[in-house]
């Protein structure tokens, strides 16, 4: 803010894989993160050879794990109602490799024990949700473009179109 006084920032990045390990716990602390993305926030301040360090070593006692991580967020955007494919580009703009986020995603959308797909459940709650007064005035086009738009495939938007919830139980 404009009335604290910050420190100002040393003009080139520390060396110490130390301080950069004190950091990267201290990111830790609030959030998880993958191996690559607190890669790259740690060379905003360190060198690249103390980041790479203090990432190896967070990695090496566990503390960094980016299957674990895959399986968290992708379950995390899945209840957020995104379809398999949003949630595919969030995870890969996390740095994590296609084969994490493809074992990360089938988990996720898996279907339940009934048999349920929970993408065409997110794509129904939107349905009946936000998009509930364009179809009721008869815009099912605009319903069917915004639901591709947020990534859902063909067949699921048929299938969330013609899901009627009042005669569902």
């Amino acid at each position: 803010m404009a009335w604290q006084r910050r420190k100002p920032r040393s003009q080139e990045p520390s060396a110490d894989p130390a301080q950069a390990r004190v950091r990267a716990l201290a990111m830790l602390a609030g959030r998880d993160y993958a191996s690559a993305e607190m890669y790259q926030k740690l060379c905003a301040h360190f060198t690249p050879e103390a980041a790479a360090a203090a990432v190896a070593e967070l990695v090496e006692a566990g503390l960094l794990d980016d299957a674990r991580y895959a399986a968290a967020r992708a379950g995390s955007l899945q209840r957020a109602r995104k379809s398999r494919l949003a949630a595919a580009m969030a995870l890969r703009g996390k740095g994590l490799t296609d084969s994490q986020i493809d074992a990360a995603l089938e988990a996720a959308y898996a279907p339940d024990e009934e048999g349920t797909d929970p993408e065409l459940e997110a794509a129904r709650a939107l349905v009946a949700g936000p998009y509930r007064a364009k179809l009721a005035a008869g815009r099912r086009d605009l319903v069917a473009a915004a639901l591709a738009r947020r990534g859902f495939p063909h067949r699921v938007i048929r299938q969330a179109l013609d899901y009627d919830p009042d005669t569902s139980t």
